[in-house]
């Protein structure tokens, strides 16, 4: 992964532990290939933003079960 991608992934709130991206908040852990992948910042923005509204999704949907 880039500099520039490790930043972006920084600014969502992810940390980057070895070959893992994690968001601790919304228990989020998936491997840095998946972030890697994206050859524009505003392609990564707009998968990370899809990324978090689907676990936000997610956890609203366990919550209400």
């Amino acid at each position: 992964m880039t500099s520039e991608q490790i930043a972006i992934l920084k600014q969502f709130g992810f940390c980057i532990e070895g070959e893992q991206v994690k968001h601790l908040k919304l228990g989020i852990v998936t491997d840095s290939k998946e972030f890697a992948r994206f050859s524009t910042s505003e392609q990564l923005r707009e998968h990370i933003k899809q990324l978090l509204r689907n676990q936000c999704l997610w956890k609203q949907k366990r919550g209400e079960q």
